[in-house]
This record gives structure tokens, sequence and C-alpha cells, in this order.
């Protein structure tokens, strides 16, 4: 079984999952990754803000078992590696340069693995503003949060 943040689904090795994330931020955590994901982020405003907002993901530290790709039209962006390490690293990308795309990586045992990563959308000019030399986020006076109830299929 994975679990989406509270969703939970049969899974098999193949599948090609797609989830609808309608939050602002938020995490994704799938627990035995297996087969792959397809992330829509969805936000509710208009259609026409999109291409002013950019995409921001921080893996958590001990994700593990899948890679996550940028993908636009069938070309894949490798974006975080499995099992690199880098603490505090935010991974950012404009809204209109493609979605996410998480490829469950071999394994021989997927029981122990957890992928997951924190999420933010925020205007391209606030961004720039929102990282330390380190890559952490600072936020609007908040640091990441978890999103609730926000996935639809």
């Amino acid at each position: 079984l994975s679990s989406l943040s509270g969703l939970t689904h049969e899974s098999h090795k193949k599948d090609v999952e797609q989830v609808y994330l309608r939050c602002s931020e938020g995490s994704i955590e799938w627990m035995y990754p297996t087969g792959a994901l397809i992330v829509n982020l969805r936000p509710n405003i208009s259609p026409a803000s999109y291409k002013h907002l950019t995409v921001c993901i921080k893996p958590f530290k001990d994700s593990a078992g899948a890679n996550i790709y940028l993908e636009k039209t069938g070309e894949l962006k490798l974006l975080v590696r499995d099992g690199d390490r880098s603490p505090s690293r935010v991974y950012c990308f404009g809204y209109d340069q493609g979605g996410l795309f998480v490829e469950a990586t071999p394994q021989q045992d997927i029981s122990r693995k957890i992928t997951g990563f924190q999420y933010e959308l925020m205007s391209k000019g606030l961004a720039a503003d929102l990282h330390t030399a380190s890559g952490e986020f600072r936020g609007i006076g908040h640091t990441f949060t978890s999103c609730t109830g926000c996935i639809t299929d």
C-alpha cells in the first residue's frame, strides 16, 4: 500500500498514479514507492496567474526510494536523485517549466523506503528573496507546513 498525505491506494510495480494538489503549500509522503507519480499542482487561483509562479520543493532529510524529475511534454530533467543527502537543499523552478514526476527506483526491500518532500508555490519575485545562503526557506513568517485534505483524484 502507498500513502500520500492520507490518500491510500493499491500500488503495482508499473503503475503511474496522478495526484492533484490544490494547496499552495504542503507536503507529499509516498510510503513504499513503486511505479511513478505525476504530481499536478493546481492552486485555487486564476490560470492566467500560473506564469507568475515559482514552485520550490525541499526533500525530507530521510527521503529515499525515488528520483524526482521536472517533466515537460515528456522530457525529464533530474531534480533530486534517490539517496541525495544534501541537507537543507531547496529546488525551485518556474511553474511554466513543467510539473513534477516522481519515479520509484528499483529496490530489493521497499518496506523501509519513504519518499517525501515539502512544496510551496509563490510569486517569482518573492521566491528569489526567500532563500538564505544555505538554501533554507525563510518563508513569510512561517516554515513549511503540511497540507491536509488537499489531494483529489
